[in-house]
């Protein structure tokens, strides 16, 4: 029975990926709460990573084809190991949080949070099971894997084999499809978002464009193509946290009103968006990032997805998901991306019917991931 039981969904601080599925399953799990008696808390710890977030951050704003050597360098064994030992300066945060809340159950979904648990787990001997989420799902790093984490909860089969192939029993692997917060499954006014946007109401496709900090490089090849564009659009620029990228946006869009006299290219710079949900139901089509989270909000508002990046080596396994599930297209080389949405403004309902099975399809799958985390806890309470 579930009931007494203690529940600590936790996370990093930054906004990546990791926060938006420990806010998915928490949020899910809160409203089981009161039927079965149980307490869920929700935590985000700030990660002792040193100068190597800094780095991290610097490549995934800006350069992210380069990441694909770090990825490939936690391939070797020696520096895997020395980036699970460094998990141990990322401690005492976490063990006062579960000192103080007392948990019988952790879930992270944040890997380096959970080998620095899982150490300190073994060799203290508390009673507290640990579970870990893998954070991305066709290109899995040899670190997603924690060593003593009871469970691991994965995409989908493909992953759970990678998994598999990396030393975790099969039996200790939970397939659930990816974790997606339930508004973004929610229908809105798109009528009434577009007036709180001050977006233009006369028909004209709306692209949304932007994703788990874009980045200044994808931007700088996608802007110029704007001044060419000859039909009717709103392009709404999500730059996130990345202040840089915000004022490259606002500069170009000083410049196009002084060379454009025509209302054709309505261009919103919403910066960091609070109400991600509202905006990607009220677009026709996603031109972004390819990260996994943003790649199946998107799917779960049943929006098709235009790859223009992706960070490498670490993502690559999510440009092959797209094309291989049919959820949109990839078009990340100079010139294809303004080319395709120069395409796109020909036909729009050509493009966003194309796919519209398969990304139903994906988005329904995903759907039921949480339901399947809730019933593998109802099994462990059961165990316990």
């Amino acid at each position: 029975m579930l009931k007494g039981k203690k529940i600590l969904v936790l996370t990093d601080h930054m906004p990546w990926g990791h926060r938006s599925i420990a806010k998915a399953i928490y949020g899910f799990l809160k409203t089981k709460e009161k039927e079965e008696g149980f307490k869920v808390i929700y935590e985000e710890v700030k990660a002792e990573t040193g100068f190597l977030g800094d780095i991290y951050q610097l490549t995934y704003r800006y350069f992210p084809k380069s990441n694909v050597i770090a990825h490939k360098l936690m391939d070797r064994p020696a520096l895997r190991r020395m980036s699970q030992e460094a998990s141990i300066i990322n401690l005492p945060r976490l063990k006062r949080l579960v000192q103080r809340t007392k948990p019988d159950l952790i879930i992270c979904t944040y890997f380096f949070h959970s080998h620095s648990l899982a150490k300190w787990i073994k060799k203290s001997g508390i009673n507290v099971d640990l579970w870990t989420v893998v954070a991305d799902p066709w290109t899995i790093n040899a670190l997603s894997v924690v060593e003593g984490a009871e469970k691991h909860i994965v995409y989908d089969e493909k992953s759970a084999k990678m998994v598999e192939d990396l030393g975790i029993d099969k039996k200790n692997i939970l397939v659930s499809g990816w974790w997606v917060r339930k508004e973004m499954y929610e229908k809105y006014d798109a009528l009434k978002i577009k007036k709180k946007l001050g977006i233009a109401n006369d028909g004209r496709p709306i692209i949304f464009m932007g994703g788990g900090s874009l980045g200044s490089a994808a931007l700088s090849r996608i802007l110029p193509g704007l001044m060419f564009v000859d039909k009717k659009v709103t392009v709404i620029f999500n730059s996130g946290t990345d202040k840089l990228s915000r004022s490259m946006i606002n500069e170009y869009m000083k410049m196009l009103k002084k060379i454009r006299r025509d209302d054709l290219v309505e261009i919103k710079n919403l910066g960091w968006i609070d109400n991600m949900a509202e905006v990607l139901g009220m677009c026709d089509i996603v031109f972004g990032k390819a990260g996994p989270n943003f790649l199946f909000d998107v799917v779960a508002s049943k929006k098709p997805f235009v790859a223009i990046t992706h960070l490498g080596g670490q993502e690559d396994g999510n440009i092959d998901l797209i094309e291989e599930k049919k959820l949109g297209w990839v078009k990340e080389k100079n010139g294809q991306a303004i080319k395709f949405m120069m395409e796109y403004l020909e036909n729009p309902g050509k493009f966003n019917n194309m796919y519209k099975k398969e990304i139903l399809i994906e988005a329904n799958r995903n759907k039921k991931s949480l339901e399947l985390i809730y019933g593998e806890i109802k099994s462990w309470a059961q165990r316990e």
